[in-house]
């Protein structure tokens, strides 16, 4: 099969990513690639909704929950790569795997991947006990999740299927925080989060993207995302590689 991606990331771009923790790669996926992701996302998302609906029975691939208004809100499904053959194309695409052992450092393997959706659904949803929660997602790292399953590196790829705008709830990133020991608080519903005092606002920056770019981080680097209100969707494919060999990938 072909790459469905374009090139490798340059010794700066390396240096760069090593010194801030993140990488925006534009136009790494072909508009073709993106709209078969787009397809197969609202496709998948759709039968995975139109099944809890029949069953009254909640996915567990599916993490969603009740906005103040009423309205069900989805955030993700996960896993997908078992789901869907264009996913799995992208995940494995050996451009794509040499960029990610360029900056893990390491050989890399899949282990973790989702769709993340961020957009209310127009269902009825009275029979599924969800959480009340808001739209934003809160400040965190990846880091903090995946070490409780063993992971001491991983990289992670986000790749664009919208334009990721600020209105739009675009990434935001605390550069360099991927090197520092983060305070983290336990939160009932949202897993632990990284207080304002450790990340504050006026430090991050926000990675707007068009359709197409692919966004790369340390998975220990702080970030968020804030409300959709653009009216349109921002989904991402996120991809998730760690070092095949346990003991390989130290931060440089």
């Amino acid at each position: 099969m072909t790459s469905p991606l374009a090139s490798a990331v340059s010794a700066q771009q390396i240096d760069r990513f090593a010194a801030h923790g993140y990488l925006v790669l534009p136009g790494l996926i072909p508009p073709t690639t993106i709209q078969d992701l787009r397809v197969e996302a609202d496709a998948l998302l759709g039968d995975r909704l139109a099944k809890m609906v029949a069953a009254r029975t909640r996915d567990p691939r599916v993490t969603w929950w009740r906005l103040a208004n009423g309205k069900p809100y989805v955030l993700k499904v996960k896993p997908v790569v078992d789901l869907s053959p264009v996913v799995t194309a992208v995940a494995d695409s050996p451009t794509l795997l040499a960029v990610v052992a360029d900056l893990l450092g390491a050989a890399p393997k899949l282990m973790d991947n989702k769709l993340m959706y961020k957009q209310t659904v127009d269902l009825t949803a009275g029979w599924a006990a969800l959480p009340v929660l808001g739209e934003a997602v809160r400040k965190h790292t990846d880091a903090a999740y995946y070490a409780t399953r063993g992971y001491r590196r991983v990289v992670t790829v986000a790749v664009c299927l919208d334009r990721c705008t600020e209105t739009a709830g675009a990434l935001r990133v605390w550069p360099g925080s991927h090197r520092d020991t983060i305070e983290m608080i336990p939160t009932a519903c949202q897993g632990p989060v990284v207080p304002d005092t450790v990340a504050p606002d006026t430090a991050a920056v926000t990675l707007v993207a068009a359709p197409g770019t692919v966004l790369v981080w340390d998975a220990a680097l702080v970030h968020a995302s804030g409300p959709n209100t653009s009216g349109h969707p921002r989904r991402l494919l996120v991809l998730g590689y760690s070092p095949t060999s346990p003991g390989d990938g130290e931060r440089r």
